[in-house]
C-alpha cells in the first residue's frame, strides 16, 4: 500500500512539474527583452524610412539601386528591416512617416490634377516689348 501511495504521488509530481514546465517555458515573444543585437538605432530607422521614400517618391526606381546611393548592402537592409518588423512601435513609426509622405505628395499632386487637360501650368511669357 506504501508503494502504492509513493507511486501516486510521485506521478502526481512528475505530472505536475511538467506541466509547470510547459507553462513557464512556453512564454509569448512580446514578453521577451529585445537583445542588444536585435535594437535598432535611430539612424538606421531612419535609413529605412528613406530608403522606401525615395522609392515612394519615384517607382522606377529598385532597391538595390536606392541602397548604392546610401552605401548600404541588401543583407544589412534586410537585417534592419527584420529588426524593425518584430517592435510593433517602429513599425508603426515607419507607417506614420510613410503615410505622411504619401498625403504630402498627394497634396502637391492634387493641384496638377484639377487642371483640365492641354491647360498649361502657368500661362506662356509674354513676348519681349521692342
Amino acid at each position: 500500500m506504501a508503494f502504492r501511495l509513493t507511486s501516486v504521488v510521485l506521478g502526481i509530481a512528475a505530472a505536475g512539474a511538467l506541466i509547470g514546465a510547459l507553462l513557464f517555458g512556453m512564454r509569448p515573444e512580446a514578453q521577451e527583452p529585445a537583445t542588444p543585437k536585435d535594437d535598432v538605432t535611430p539612424a538606421e530607422l531612419q535609413l529605412y524610412i528613406d530608403v522606401y521614400t525615395t522609392m515612394q517618391a519615384d517607382h522606377d526606381l529598385t532597391l538595390d539601386q536606392v541602397l548604392a546611393t546610401k552605401n548600404v548592402s541588401l543583407a544589412e537592409f534586410r537585417n534592419v528591416g527584420r529588426r524593425i518588423q518584430q517592435q510593433d512601435r517602429l513599425v508603426h513609426k515607419v507607417r506614420e512617416a510613410l503615410t505622411a509622405q504619401a498625403k504630402k505628395r498627394a497634396e502637391q499632386i492634387a493641384p496638377m490634377a484639377a487642371r483640365p487637360a492641354g491647360t498649361p501650368a502657368a500661362p506662356p511669357p509674354a513676348p519681349p516689348q521692342q
